[in-house]
């Protein structure tokens, strides 16, 4: 039985070095959002230079693509590990708008570039079409889950309800950047409860 191979050298510190800018990039962004947040800044926290930061990532746009995805990532990981066997679909999307909340740059960002990417050309058409797809399949499957604990209505069609809940999921983090009095939690919940009836088992 053969191991898998070690990175070493000068790629394992190559690959390293990229995972601790795109660190730098994701704490800067979180809190100041992309008009505040320039590659030179980030360069500079990071300790590189323009051109050196551009070498890891290509380019602007291969850095933006890179923070969504690590965002990404970091969200799914968070769900699966604070995720729980009797968890209701509501109380994972407040988690899930939780987490939008103390990140107001990033969701700034997401929400400005899943706009701009409706355009085919744009640099993120296909990273937001893809992601749309993978979170209305997660969504779909819980509404599945949720069906056959008889939490919610056999009625309700889980990929109509899909596109429904994502749909609240943007709308709220849309209008919170507005106007961040907005409770998300109490109107993610009461969305839940109009868009899942109760089921027998609820």
């Amino acid at each position: 039985m053969t191991s898998s191979p070690v990175a070493r050298g000068p790629y394992a510190k190559g690959v390293a070095r990229k995972r601790e800018i795109l660190g730098i990039a994701l704490a800067l962004l979180a809190n100041d959002g992309l008009r505040r947040s320039t590659l030179d800044e980030i360069a500079q926290r990071a300790g590189v230079s323009r051109q050196g930061l551009l070498h890891y990532f290509g380019s602007r746009e291969g850095l933006l693509i890179a923070v969504l995805e690590a965002r990404d990532a970091d969200d799914i990981a968070a769900a699966a590990g604070a995720s729980r066997p009797a968890e209701s679909m509501a109380d994972a999307l407040e988690r899930m708008l939780l987490r939008t909340t103390e990140s107001p740059g990033l969701t700034r960002l997401y929400t400005t570039l899943a706009a701009e990417a409706t355009d085919p050309d744009h640099f993120a058409h296909a990273f937001f079409r893809d992601r749309y797809r993978r979170v209305r399949t997660m969504i779909r499957d819980g509404v599945r889950g949720e069906q056959a604990a008889g939490r919610v209505d056999e009625s309700v069609d889980p990929e109509a309800a899909s596109y429904q809940i994502l749909a609240v999921l943007d709308g709220l983090q849309l209008q919170w950047l507005l106007d961040p009095r907005l409770d998300t939690r109490l109107s993610m919940r009461a969305a839940v409860e109009a868009l899942l009836p109760a089921g027998p088992g609820a």
